[in-house]
């Protein structure tokens, strides 16, 4: 799936990628996170982001490719 594609799909449909790629850890994760204390956090935006890249690594791309590419969706989404 291209990009293009991929942001049409998370415009029109967002919350149907989180509930079918979001990693099982990536709640565990994020309240620790947030627990913390020591960082602000989107956490809409982060359970997203680790979705938009489990998407990526499920579709063959590489661990550092799906990192750098869904931080430029996500910089598009917000742009």
């Amino acid at each position: 799936m291209g990009r293009t594609e991929l942001l049409k799909w998370i415009r029109q449909d967002g919350s149907n990628i989180v509930d079918r790629f979001l990693p099982l850890e990536a709640r565990a994760e994020l309240d620790g996170v947030i627990h913390d204390g020591r960082h602000e956090v989107d956490a809409d935006a982060y359970l997203m982001f680790v979705s938009v890249r489990a998407l990526l690594r499920k579709d063959g791309m590489a661990s550092y490719d799906s990192d750098r590419e869904a931080g430029q969706i996500m910089a598009l989404l917000n742009g």
